[in-house]
């Protein structure tokens, strides 16, 4: 194909497919240096058979793209597993029939759930069962870990241990926020084996720390990613068609990127990082203009990331580490550095 028969046949598509690209919902997964280390460590641990990897993170640090590459990527490393992901809600009192039909609606169990607390078991050992057979691998994966009571754990315990005996290989990944780690400490004393099973180590999921790891994330945008399927054109390169055949790449963006992040960061940026939801609304906010903007000669510069990034609230946002003290409460420690 030449270059122009290109350029002309992705903007062909603008009338139906534009306002989808990932970048534009500000929903893309991006391979994030963090979202790399996470993907390679509960991979490694499922090959090895240990049963159970753990992460805290601040808010807004990028948990839910990370768990949706590991959603696209398992079957990659794992033909045919299962994969499962359960948010727990903060509740006073745990119920193990309650986290069963939890489980079973998110799974969309379609049959009519037993009334009985051993029938709804059955039921989900069963679903969970006919998930994972063809691989003989099931991915448990708990976003919002720090809601779960001990009685929660100890009764997933009971169904890891009932798929294993069944010659089924369960990886559960525990994400949650920084009171994870008040968690862990408290169960290390006082339910050990817990502990052992599904948190013996915390990893902390961090967020961007400098602009190399904004230059990965936007690389990818370059280079790993794809829209629409099929079609063999990069998130750059569908939004800024010619500007790509022409060498503009945003990976050479990294430096002004991060340089206006530090400039409207408050001075806490060398502490925290930048949280991957701010990068993907910078993304959008810029992307928003490229059909009008794309050119031979086109670049972004350093003002317009700065435009975006005040246009996106980043300047007043709450930072990540007093959302979290302000949910964990005067009473719980900061998790360690």
């Amino acid at each position: 194909m030449q270059r122009q028969d290109a350029v002309a046949e992705i903007r062909a598509t603008y009338a139906d497919l534009l306002a989808d690209h990932p970048l534009l919902r500000a929903n893309a997964v991006l391979a994030t240096p963090s979202v790399r280390e996470a993907a390679t460590l509960v991979f490694d641990k499922a090959r090895r058979a240990r049963s159970s990897v753990a992460f805290w993170a601040h808010p807004l640090s990028g948990k839910s793209s990370c768990i949706a590459a590991l959603r696209k990527l398992a079957p990659t490393q794992f033909p045919q597993c299962g994969f499962i992901v359960y948010e727990p809600s903060s509740k006073e009192v745990p119920a193990e029939g309650a986290l069963i039909e939890d489980l079973l609606s998110e799974i969309e169990y379609e049959t009519r759930i037993e009334r009985t607390l051993t029938g709804k078991r059955n039921q989900l050992e069963r679903a969970l069962y006919s998930m994972a057979i063809a691989g003989k691998h099931l991915f448990f994966v708990i976003d919002e870990a720090q809601n779960l009571h001990a009685k929660e754990l100890g009764w997933l315990k009971r169904l890891v241990n009932w798929l294993a005996v069944r010659d089924i290989r369960v990886t559960v990944v525990l994400f949650g926020q920084s009171q994870l780690c008040a968690i862990h400490d408290r169960l290390k004393v006082q339910m050990p084996d817990l502990s052992e099973r599904f948190m013996s180590r915390l990893n902390e999921f961090r967020s961007l720390q400098d602009a190399s790891d904004i230059r990965v994330c936007l690389r990818c945008c370059d280079e790993e990613t794809e829209y629409p399927a099929g079609s063999g054109w990069s998130y750059t390169q569908y939004l800024w068609p010619r500007a790509f055949e022409h060498g503009f790449r945003l990976a050479r963006c990294a430096n002004d990127l991060y340089d206006a992040f530090r400039a409207r960061s408050g001075g806490t940026i060398d502490r925290e990082g930048v949280s991957m939801q701010w990068v993907a609304e910078a993304l959008m906010l810029v992307g928003l203009e490229a059909e009008a903007s794309d050119a031979d000669e086109f670049a972004i510069s350093k003002n317009v990331w700065e435009r975006a990034i005040e246009d996106s609230d980043y300047g007043v946002r709450t930072p990540p580490v007093m959302v979290s003290a302000t949910r964990r409460g005067k009473s719980e420690r900061r998790p360690p550095r």
